[in-house]
C-alpha cells in the first residue's frame, strides 16, 4: 500500500519535479556562466582564506550552494500542495482508503528524494562548469569543512524554504492571495533576520558571520519540524467546505491576523520613532481585517451589480 501510495504520488507530480529540476539546472548554469565570463583579468581566488573554517562559502563569485536549489524547494513546496487542493487530488487519495496521515507524510517523503535529486545534478553541474570552464587564472581550491558547511547550512534553508511555502499553500485557499503572501513574507525574512541578529547584539550577544549563518540554520530546522507538524495535524481536518477561501480553516483567522499585524508593524517600526508604530499598527489592523474578513472589491462589485439587476 505505501509503495502504491508513493507511485501515485510521483505519476501525479513528476512533470512538475522534472520542469522545476529543469528550471534549477538551467538557471545554476546561467549564472555559473555568467559569473565567469565577470571574472576580474587578473589573478582570482574563487573561495577566500577561510576555506578550512567551519562556515558556508559565501564569496563574491562562488556560494558553495546554488541560490536555484533554494528556489526549487521554495516552488515545489508551493506548487505541489496547491495543485493537489485545485484538482481534488486529495479527495481522490482520501476516497482510495489511504489515511490522511499517509497521504500528507508520503508527499513530503516523495518531495524530499525527488529535491534532493535535483539538488545533487544542480551542485555537480555547479561546481563540474566551473571545474571545466574556468579561466588559467582563476583558482579553485576546496576544503571539506567549507564544502560541509556548505552543504548542510544549504539543505536546512531549502527544507526550511519547503515547509514554508508548503505550509502556506495548506492553509490558504485562493491561488492568487497564496502566491501574494508567501512571496512578501519570504522576502520580509531577509529584514527579520537582520533585526533579530541587531537585537541580540543589543543584548550583549555578538555573534561572528559563521555563528549568524549556522543560527540561521538552526532557526530553519526548528520552523521546519514545527510547520511540518502543525502541518500534519491540519491536513487531518483538512474539509472542501471553505474551499476558495482565503483561510481553508476559520479558527486560524485570529491567530494570523494577531501574527500578521504584530509582525508586520515590529519590522516595519524597528529602530523608528512612536509616530511610525501609531501609524503602522492602524495600517496592518486595518488591512489585515479586510483581508482575512471583508468580501473583496470583485466580490463588493458583482453584489452591487445582482442587487440592482
Amino acid at each position: 500500500m505505501h509503495n502504491q501510495l508513493d507511485q501515485l504520488i510521483w505519476r501525479r507530480h513528476r512533470r512538475l519535479f522534472l520542469a522545476i529540476g529543469g528550471l534549477a539546472l538551467l538557471g545554476c548554469f546561467m549564472a555559473t556562466m555568467l559569473t565567469l565570463h565577470t571574472l576580474p583579468k587578473g589573478e582570482t581566488q574563487l573561495v577566500g582564506a577561510g576555506i578550512q573554517n567551519w562556515e558556508a562559502y559565501a564569496g563574491s563569485y562562488f556560494t558553495g550552494f546554488p541560490y536555484w536549489v533554494i528556489a526549487a524547494y521554495w516552488m515545489v513546496g508551493l506548487l505541489m500542495m496547491n495543485q493537489d487542493l485545485k484538482d481534488h487530488f486529495n479527495q481522490f487519495l482520501f476516497s482510495s482508503g489511504f489515511s490522511r496521515r499517509r497521504v500528507y507524510w508520503s508527499k513530503i517523503k516523495v518531495a524530499m528524494v525527488a529535491l534532493l535529486a535535483i539538488t545533487v545534478l544542480t551542485i555537480a553541474l555547479e561546481y563540474g562548469v566551473i571545474w571545466a570552464m574556468k579561466p588559467a587564472n582563476v583558482s579553485f581550491h576546496l576544503a571539506w569543512p567549507g564544502v560541509l558547511s556548505s552543504w548542510i547550512i544549504g539543505l536546512l534553508a531549502s527544507i526550511g524554504m519547503f515547509a514554508l511555502s508548503w505550509f502556506a499553500a495548506l492553509i490558504i485557499g485562493q491561488t492568487g492571495a497564496l502566491i501574494v503572501t508567501i512571496v512578501g513574507f519570504t522576502l520580509s525574512l531577509v529584514g527579520s533576520f537582520s533585526i533579530s541578529v541587531i537585537i541580540l547584539r543589543e543584548c550583549g550577544i555578538k555573534l561572528t558571520g559563521a555563528q549568524q549563518t549556522w543560527l540561521m540554520a538552526g532557526a530553519w530546522l526548528v520552523a521546519t519540524v514545527v510547520l511540518f507538524v502543525w502541518g500534519a495535524i491540519l491536513y487531518n481536518k483538512l474539509s472542501l467546505e471553505h474551499n476558495g477561501e482565503y483561510l481553508l480553516f476559520p479558527r486560524l483567522k485570529v491567530p494570523v491576523y494577531i501574527v500578521f499585524v504584530v509582525y508586520v508593524t515590529s519590522l516595519s517600526v524597528f529602530g523608528t520613532d512612536g509616530w511610525s508604530l501609531v501609524f503602522w499598527f492602524l495600517a496592518s489592523t486595518i488591512f489585515g481585517y479586510c483581508w482575512l474578513w471583508r468580501p473583496r472589491l470583485g466580490e463588493m462589485f458583482h453584489q452591487w451589480r445582482s442587487r440592482r439587476g
